[in-house]
């Protein structure tokens, strides 16, 4: 469960002449109403515009009205970070953590479903932004993601951990285009219904506490993916492919 999060409140006041603001001090009531609004005429524009200069502007758009609604005392309680997320962050050094937890029962052995995870290679099948995944060893893997505007990500992730049927966790090199680490373990479910798998992921956001917040704003944060991801899983494994169209029960779980 998300950690409760209390607020400071901070009066809004000019800032002397010619001093120049701290990078942590919070934005006036005026400029975060002008962020928001600046940001969203920018963000139509590139929505209209399309290709990749639309993306980039839709992007900055996105970015400015997430920076004027971060000061706002409502959003920052909506969209604080979770418990996991701080410790997360705190442990690897990282500004902030975006992560993703969700568990789904698949009617088949538990052994069947390890084999396939951990065979890393698979994984592009379920994963609809992945690429690619290139298996170099026992341990590491390429890994060629879907970026945004065709822009292809790639990173090297090493296996931290492999407890044969059971768990299966790894990190992305310090030099990933993409921090991330994550690990996946697979139970028996109850009264013989197949197996509990539960994944967790967790990322750092490349902008930050903004760019998490810009991320649910647009419903792209990693929970929604990784819940189509894993029912993508239990479609391949229990049906022995994958519905193009799932239907919107599935999607949302």
């Amino acid at each position: 469960m998300d950690r409760a999060t209390n607020d400071s409140v901070i009066a809004d006041s000019a800032a002397p002449a010619g001093a120049q603001r701290s990078p942590r001090q919070p934005l006036g009531g005026g400029e975060r109403a002008v962020s928001v609004a600046a940001g969203g005429l920018l963000a139509g524009w590139g929505i209209r515009r399309g290709g990749a200069l639309g993306w980039a502007a839709g992007l900055a758009g996105g970015l400015l009205v997430a920076r004027g609604l971060a000061g706002m005392a409502p959003v920052r309680r909506a969209f604080a970070p979770s418990r996991l997320e701080e410790e997360e962050a705190r442990k690897r050094g990282w500004s902030s953590a975006a992560a993703a937890s969700w568990s789904v029962t698949i009617n088949r052995p538990r052994q069947e479903l390890y084999d396939f995870w951990r065979n890393f290679a698979n994984l592009a099948e379920i994963m609809e932004y992945v690429e690619k995944v290139e298996v170099t060893d026992e341990t590491r893997s390429e890994w060629s993601v879907k970026g945004p505007a065709g822009v292809t990500l790639k990173w090297t992730a090493l296996m931290t951990e492999d407890v044969p049927g059971q768990r299966i966790a790894w990190s992305s090199e310090e030099k990933a285009m993409v921090k991330n680490t994550g690990w996946v373990e697979f139970r028996d479910a109850p009264a013989g219904q197949g197996t509990e798998v539960h994944a967790v992921i967790l990322y750092k956001p490349p902008a930050g506490q903004t760019g998490r917040m810009l991320a649910k704003l647009l419903h792209r944060e990693p929970t929604i993916q990784l819940r189509r991801d894993l029912r993508r899983f239990k479609q391949l494994m229990e049906a022995g492919e994958i519905t193009v169209n799932m239907p919107q029960s599935l999607v949302n779980g």
